[in-house]
């Protein structure tokens, strides 16, 4: 498999969903925030850039942004007053629902063209790359230590 192949699949898909995303709103890591934050509330900064393996910066700025909008609220942890917890707001609900599943239903459609079985065989698959990902990064991270 040419990693170019994956690439060219991630870069139509955004592509799909880019101009809807704009068009509510949003920039593609506001929307992946919201999203996040809809099934994963009262959150700290950290959880959020771990959980979507974005920049510590970038996860920052973003929710400056989406403050600033009142999309998301931080509120002081109650046992650690140096974080803060992060939660959606009911407009930060409504402006996501109309493209939360955007890329899911993209992606469906794409793989309407596989059968059934062939779809479970990518899904399992790509499960497995995954996993090989996440302990190559990990890998890496105790070597540079």
């Amino acid at each position: 498999m040419q990693f170019s192949k994956l690439s060219m699949l991630i870069k139509l898909g955004r592509e799909f969903g880019h101009e809807q995303i704009r068009d509510a709103g949003f920039s593609d890591t506001e929307h992946a925030i919201c999203t996040f934050l809809c099934f994963h509330d009262q959150v700290s900064q950290d959880m959020i850039a771990n959980a979507l393996v974005l920049d510590k910066t970038t996860v920052a700025k973003a929710l400056r942004a989406m403050e600033d909008k009142g999309l998301v609220a931080r509120e002081q942890d109650g046992q650690n007053r140096r974080k803060n917890r992060i939660r959606i707001t009911d407009a930060g609900k409504s402006n996501v629902s109309t493209s939360m599943h955007i890329y899911d239903t993209w992606f469906s459609e794409v793989c309407s063209s596989l059968s059934e079985a062939e779809q479970q065989q990518f899904d399992d698959s790509i499960s497995k790359l995954i996993d090989a990902a996440l302990l190559l990064k990990e890998q890496n991270k105790n070597q540079n230590k």
